[in-house]
């Protein structure tokens, strides 16, 4: 039985709202997909038979029940519209700098891999967890989202340009260690985020740029010669990137050439994103569900339903 289908809520609003601002065709096409699939899922357009509750990553259900398509599934399912919301803008600036730069082919191969990688690793880190806290709750804990694949970008992404620094809480962060910062301050600011999830995402992040993960990814791409299109560490190079050419793809002679007169400020992105995780944690808060507890509005049970898992 497919699932229902929901309204239009805020988070989908404002997206809708960011892809109209921005222009569409600013988008490369698989990070404008992906972003789109995720949105069209979440709201019911496209029939499927699960929902967020049976499809969460936990690593219970995929060693002792084997359901391997958790690694896949819950990597797309999101707990309410501004979960989606804040994943897929910060998604955006990070997909469309990766796409141009390796193209829309090896991107989605990129993609592909570390979603099953990151579910992989958090279900490897939650077994860690168990084994050394003597503690079997681990191997439950349910977990939804795409930020693990997005922490596993962002390595990419302040590995490869520097961005140079950030603050945070009033700190001076070089760019290069903001991911490992932005870990605990999105757990400080929203409790109910899977840390473990995030982690995963980042140490997939970084045997992609540190260690044989990108030879391994690469090995038989070149062999065959499936994608034409060079796999090369990018250049580093400072904030202002491009040479101002309108419009989505790379100028003759720029073949990692980035900046548009349209394109977005990723910095600004990604510090709208941490202010309104602020915001989020009086929504994502946690607690114990009370039978006896009078009628619930809307916002409440939202709020609840939430608490079934951790979001990533």
């Amino acid at each position: 039985m497919a699932r229902q289908r929901r309204g239009i809520e805020m988070g989908v609003l404002m997206l809708m709202w960011q892809f109209f601002n921005t222009g569409l065709e600013t988008f490369p096409p698989v990070t404008l997909l992906v972003i789109a699939g995720q949105i069209a899922l979440y709201m019911g357009f496209i029939p499927v038979s699960w929902d967020a509750v049976t499809v969460c990553l936990s690593a219970q259900a995929v060693l002792r029940w084997r359901e391997y398509e958790r690694l896949v599934l819950s990597a797309f399912e999101h707990g309410d519209d501004l979960h989606l919301y804040y994943n897929m803008l910060s998604f955006l600036s990070k997909g469309r700098s990766l796409e141009q730069h390796f193209g829309s082919p090896y991107f989605a191969y990129l993609l592909t891999v570390f979603t099953v990688l990151t579910s992989a690793t958090y279900v490897g880190l939650e077994v860690i967890l168990s084994e050394l806290f003597d503690d079997k709750q681990y191997l439950k804990t349910c977990a939804i989202g795409f930020s693990g694949v997005i922490f596993a970008l962002k390595v990419l992404t302040t590995s490869y340009w520097d961005t140079g620094y950030r603050r945070y809480f009033g700190f001076r962060v070089s760019g290069k260690y903001a991911v490992w910062v932005e870990l605990v301050a999105i757990q400080l600011m929203v409790p109910n985020t899977s840390f473990v999830g995030h982690l995963a995402g980042i140490l997939v992040g970084i045997a992609y740029t540190q260690g044989p993960l990108k030879l391994v990814m690469d090995l038989p791409i070149q062999a065959v010669g499936l994608f034409n299109r060079p796999l090369a560490t990018p250049t580093r190079s400072r904030s202002n990137w491009g040479s101002g050419v309108s419009g989505y793809g790379t100028a003759a002679g720029q073949p990692y050439g980035w900046n548009t007169t349209n394109d977005i400020n990723y910095a600004d992105y990604d510090e709208a994103i941490r202010r309104s995780y602020e915001t989020l944690q009086t929504e994502e808060t946690s607690g114990i569900i009370n039978p006896d507890s009078a009628p619930l509005d809307q916002d409440e049970v939202r709020r609840r339903r939430l608490n079934r898992f951790n979001i990533t």
